[in-house]
């Protein structure tokens, strides 16, 4: 949650922050003038605290010496769900070609048939080579979506703590 005391009265206060809003493009969810207003600001491929898809709420308040602001910020559920819907993907993909992998170093070093081994076999006969490649094909492809994945956790922890990057934008440009 950000608080900033503004020095404006509460009615040019909110009409300030709603030209702001407006300028940095969110959308209005729901307000009541002068007290409140919700908006919906970032996109669903944001990947920062300032551009990820979020609802940001403030509250007016009159004060002695102008208006007291506070908002908080909090990620959009589409965002959210997007974000899981692709770390659990990611997650079966790289168990799947990890899976791959092992079956096909498997068939190579025993000559056993396992679920994978057809990806390797030519005219009923295994491939050696063509197992070894897709074998390190499948590893790289696996390292690489766990490194992916990584970044995305780290993005996701890294937006959530800095939530209010924007709010706290938003009430900087008042003064």
């Amino acid at each position: 949650m950000v608080e900033r005391n503004v020095g404006l009265e509460i009615e040019k206060a909110y009409a300030e922050l709603k030209a702001v809003l407006l300028e940095k493009n969110c959308m209005i969810n729901a307000e009541e003038a002068p007290v409140r207003i919700s908006v919906r600001q970032g996109s669903l491929w944001g990947v920062s605290p300032v551009t990820a898809k979020k609802n940001v709420n403030y509250r007016l308040e009159a004060v002695d010496s102008g208006t007291r602001i506070t908002c908080s910020s909090s990620l959009a559920a589409d965002w959210k769900n997007l974000t899981i819907i692709g770390c659990v993907l990611s997650v079966v993909v790289v168990a799947v070609c990890l899976w791959m992998a092992v079956d096909l170093d498997t068939l190579v070093a025993t000559q056993q048939q396992g679920y994978w081994s057809w990806i390797a076999t030519v005219d009923g006969y295994l491939d050696v080579q063509t197992a070894e490649t897709f074998a390190g094909l499948t590893r790289m492809l696996a390292v690489f979506l766990a490194f992916i994945l990584a970044a995305e956790v780290a993005i996701v922890v890294y937006v959530q703590f800095r939530i209010n990057t924007f709010a706290e934008e938003t009430l900087n440009a008042l003064r």
